[in-house]
């Protein structure tokens, strides 16, 4: 069977949009990505690749370089609100020969994959935001805020959150869902040695503190707590209400020793997108957050990103029309990342309703799943 190369493009910069580009690039596909951000982004905290992510990794040859980049773990320890260890979870759940998890900045990820998006030649467009398109039965012209415009033969939205290629799909403003949390996340310097194998869980009843290594003496920590849906958080006094909050707990007074200004300290709600509409329509298709965003509490919303990226690159190459591949890569995809999305928002649900063993139970069915190939 002969393979149909298209003109793609692909609306969206960030990890999903990135590893599409490499992903259908490698497939002999002409890539043009259209990034809203004037340069590379170098903001965000951390982001961890469990092992699904690095098969995918792997597999469009980047993930020496983020291992390389990253900091490798391989248990995750959950601790009580007395400090006591109550749980010790194997990260290796697919594949002994891997990290259980690689731990790196965000922006070092963004720019080893712009790198290598660059370097199979992608044309990446900076400055470039995708706010609509107009469909005939053989191109797809998509229009940008600053008026220009480009004509293709697909167009795939990784575009996040709000994607607004999702939304021109659908004809309709699509509905987040708050699932009742926010998330506090910052950088943080430690001395030398800090860590050595595990990313860390507290619970203290009132809110969750994650601290995941970056390196042997810096990572990131996030704060997970309850806050009502019309919550305004005040950027102005953050730092100093986050260092309260930590301060009672003995066992986090690593954390509020050596947490500082100079690292910025990020809040947002934790929400979700349940579609029940189809991912595509005609000759455009949405991925990553655009389809899925869900919570962030298996670490699985990158990953989920990211296989999304190779496996519509696999079907492409296996179809005769874009109507059959898009079709064959929603009911691939859809099933896989809806169970994903449902199991991290049962972990807020049952830890806000006190159930103790939610994590424990979501995370075996999470990894149960993940076993089975993309």
């Amino acid at each position: 069977m002969k393979k149909r190369h298209y003109h793609i493009v692909i609306a969206g910069g960030g990890i999903g949009g990135l590893c599409a580009a490499i992903s259908l690039k490698n497939q002999g596909h002409d890539v043009t990505l259209f990034e809203a951000s004037p340069c590379n982004r170098t903001t965000g905290a951390g982001i961890l690749q469990p092992q699904n992510a690095q098969h995918v990794l792997k597999e469009i040859g980047v993930l020496n370089d983020c291992c390389s980049l990253g900091y490798q773990t391989t248990w995750l320890e959950i601790f009580d609100e007395a400090g006591e260890l109550i749980e010790k979870v194997n990260e290796k759940f697919i594949d002994d020969t891997l990290p259980g998890r690689n731990n790196m900045l965000r922006a070092k990820l963004n720019n080893i994959l712009t790198k290598h998006a660059e370097t199979a030649g992608v044309n990446i467009r900076w400055g470039m935001k995708v706010v609509s398109y107009k469909e005939t039965a053989s191109t797809v012209t998509v229009f940008c805020k600053n008026g220009k415009d480009f004509t293709c033969d697909l167009l795939v939205g990784f575009d996040g959150i709000h994607s607004a290629v999702r939304d021109a799909m659908l004809e309709k403003k699509t509905e987040k869902e708050y699932l009742g949390v926010g998330a506090f996340r910052f950088y943080i310097e430690f001395p030398e040695n800090t860590f050595s194998e595990s990313a860390m869980i507290y619970k203290t009843g009132e809110f969750q503190v994650g601290v995941i290594p970056l390196s042997v003496k810096a990572g990131y920590v996030f704060i997970l707590k309850a806050f009502p849906a019309d919550y305004q958080d005040d950027e102005r006094t953050r730092f100093t209400r986050v260092k309260e909050m930590l301060s009672h707990r003995k066992e986090l007074e690593f954390i509020t020793t050596h947490i500082s200004k100079k690292h910025p300290v990020i809040f947002n709600k934790i929400e979700q997108i349940r579609l029940t509409d189809k991912w595509y329509k005609g000759r455009v298709v949405i991925g990553g957050d655009a389809a899925h965003a869900g919570a962030p509490t298996l670490a699985q919303g990158a990953a989920m990103a990211i296989e999304d990226a190779i496996v519509l690159a696999d079907e492409l190459g296996h179809h005769q029309t874009i109507k059959t591949a898009l079709q064959a890569y929603y009911e691939r995809r859809a099933p896989r990342a809806s169970k994903i999305q449902e199991l991290s928002a049962n972990i807020i649900q049952h830890e806000m309703n006190g159930n103790p063993n939610a994590a424990h139970e979501n995370i075996a069915n999470c990894y149960s799943l993940l076993k089975k190939a993309y």
